[in-house]
């Protein structure tokens, strides 16, 4: 296990965005991002959200989470 760190997208109310493209209170449906610069491009489609940074544990700190998510976002 190691620690690693990712990037979340908040909004002014403390509310998390989720892989379906929602904002949740359930911080554990967070979709998570590997880079800054990743989430910052996505928070652009939600005005008045932040960046925010975190650190959790992983079994695979290089596994790339935000990759497909992103790529299915911009497919659709």
């Amino acid at each position: 296990m190691a620690m690693v760190t990712r990037y979340r997208i908040e909004d002014e109310v403390g509310r998390v965005l989720t892989v379906e493209g929602f904002f949740s209170y359930e911080v554990d449906d967070a979709l998570q991002f590997r880079r800054e610069d990743e989430a910052l491009e996505e928070a652009a489609a939600f005005p008045g959200t932040t960046v925010e940074r975190f650190e959790r544990y992983s079994t695979a700190p290089d596994f790339f989470l935000s990759g497909t998510v992103s790529i299915e976002r911009s497919a659709a």
